[in-house]
């Protein structure tokens, strides 16, 4: 609910780094000032973003812009390992067409927009190795700055590929991919006889009201009338 809902501190300019447990942070609704790069070195945890929940494993990427609500659920806390990537959108200003665009992939106004992909095997070390140097950049220093400013473009630019990558070798977007698992986990489960509701929360869609239009969207019927096709 938005009484749990926390407002994070701003973040001045841009921070990484690297933890592996839970460091005695609450893990609560809340939303960032900044932008946040969330990369997860660990499996079996769950992201609750707004309606929509996401299995969350090795490997997957999850982007927040300063709007997107989001918590996330572990079942292993001593075992909690992952990289974040906060940085403040001004460093990436619409008088700058070029470098503006490289927030595209934070911008949720895009329709059926998953804030999560997974790196490829072939991308894996790149971007782990971006990630690194910027942790190893020292704060406060102005060429530091700089340098991590580049590491990150950098960052968001192989964000990019790994999404043109993805469309290429599936034939469609991550996020259609995403949609179109969900409903495929869905459908058994409806024929099992499990209320809507609880297919919707079983299967990531969050609510039933989301699942119910998704699922008409993508399959033409209403769930409960796509039962009744046989």
């Amino acid at each position: 609910m938005m009484t749990n809902i926390e407002k994070m501190s701003s973040i001045s300019r841009i921070e990484a780094l690297y933890k592996i447990n839970n460091s005695g942070e609450r893990f609560l609704m809340h939303v960032h000032n900044n932008y946040e790069i969330y990369v997860s070195l660990s499996n079996n945890n769950k992201f609750f973003i707004g309606h929509r929940i996401y299995d969350v494993n090795r490997y997957d990427v999850f982007l927040f812009n300063n709007t997107d609500v989001h918590k996330i659920n572990t079942f292993d806390p001593d075992n909690y390992e992952r990289y974040v990537v906060m940085f403040s959108p001004q460093l990436f200003p619409k008088s700058d067409p070029e470098l503006h665009e490289l927030l595209g992939c934070f911008d949720t106004s895009q329709q059926n927009r998953s804030h999560k992909l997974s790196l490829l095997p072939e991308s894996r070390q790149e971007f782990l190795s971006i990630l690194q140097k910027m942790i190893d950049c020292e704060h406060g220093v102005s060429h530091q700055f700089l340098k991590q400013r580049l590491y990150l473009i950098q960052l968001l630019l192989l964000l990019k590929d790994i999404r043109r990558m993805f469309k290429a070798k599936m034939g469609f977007g991550i996020s259609n991919y995403i949609e179109s698992c969900r409903l495929s986990n869905a459908i058994p489960l409806l024929r099992e006889g499990l209320p809507v509701s609880t297919v919707a929360l079983k299967t990531g869609f969050g609510n039933d009201t989301y699942f119910i239009s998704t699922f008409k969207k993508n399959l033409g019927f209403s769930p409960k009338k796509y039962l009744k096709q046989g």
